[in-house]
């Protein structure tokens, strides 16, 4: 595991965290068709929380409280292909009770509600551009806008996310390496069942705000070397032992071909869904696949660690000093 040196001054961080945490949802323009698109917004608050029920989930929160005073480091989350802007949730909310505004978009034709572009060239192309696009919105939101200080943002992404994110940290993506990947995939990886048009277009649109990157299991086939040559910000890099959907391969060989090697972990026995939000075992029949993990792998205890060192991560990325640490 390698460390990355952060340059600049560390500021101390001057607002105690709040002890509750706020959510609301924001719909705005999607900058690939003009639609509206969505994102979901958890933030530190002094409001009570309470009970709010979104689908089969149950979340604590302070639904529409005002964000607590300060100014607030912002962390933008991409979902993995066909999920969920609540898909990492606990990640969020744990976030969000160390004084992070963190803001989820739901992709808008690659989500579990509106998923026609999979596996396509739009699929691609339009996920970078939505998480530039939440930037966008939350740092021109009234209620919002003071509150975050623009200077550390991060960025977080799972699987398809994960190259989401990667493209705006300055990756130039080469789609026709999917094709070719999928023409001999590895054996037992299931990435290549979501379908990949034949194209040989490249993706390029870096987002000079994202400072800092959790990468979770991520889509790493369409980068090369040269590619990857413009992600020079610190990244803390997941593969999961198990993963049945993304081949070790593909993590592995992204990790190296890095300029500047990230943090990297391999998560012991874990499936690829590992890095969701835990699933109430009453509901995890409805939620499916995404809720079900190898046997003898306790998702619930690993989010624990896991949210711990993606704050701890951001806390030092994005140069972060708190009181009475």
């Amino acid at each position: 595991m390698g460390w990355l040196p952060i340059a600049g001054v560390v500021v101390l961080w001057a607002g105690a965290a709040a002890a509750e945490v706020g959510m609301r949802a924001l719909a705005f323009t999607d900058p690939a068709d003009g639609g509206m698109t969505r994102a979901v917004v958890w933030y530190p608050t002094n409001a009570p929380e309470t009970p709010v029920r979104r689908g089969p989930f149950t979340f604590q929160v302070a639904e529409g409280g005002p964000v607590a005073e300060g100014r607030h480091p912002l962390v933008v989350v991409s979902h993995g292909s066909g999920g969920s802007a609540f898909g990492h949730a606990d990640t969020a909310m744990a976030l969000a009770r160390r004084g992070y505004v963190v803001a989820a978009v739901h992709h808008r034709g690659n989500a579990f509600d509106d998923d026609r572009d999979a596996g396509t060239e739009r699929m691609w192309r339009k996920r970078p551009a939505q998480l530039s696009a939440t930037l966008d919105h939350l740092l021109a939101e009234p209620e919002l806008a003071d509150r975050l200080d623009g200077e550390r943002v991060g960025a977080l992404g799972f699987s398809a996310g994960g190259y989401t994110v990667l493209v705006a940290a300055g990756g130039v993506a080469e789609l026709g390496r999917i094709a070719a990947h999928c023409r001999t995939p590895p054996a037992g990886e299931r990435f290549c069942h979501l379908g990949n048009e034949e194209t040989q277009a490249r993706v390029e649109a870096r987002d000079p705000r994202i400072r800092a990157a959790v990468l979770m299991a991520p889509v790493g086939v369409p980068f090369s070397r040269d590619g990857l040559a413009g992600v020079t910000i610190p990244i803390r890099l997941y593969r999961a032992e198990r993963d049945e959907q993304i081949a070790a391969s593909q993590v592995e060989d992204l990790r190296d071909r890095l300029p500047v090697p990230p943090e990297y972990e391999v998560v012991r026995d874990a499936g690829h869904f590992a890095f969701l939000m835990p699933v109430p075992a009453a509901i995890a029949a409805e939620v499916g696949p995404p809720a079900w993990d190898p046997p003898g792998f306790d998702r619930t205890a690993f989010h624990e660690r896991l949210n711990a060192e993606i704050a701890d991560f951001f806390d030092r990325a994005l140069a972060i000093e708190r009181q009475g640490r």
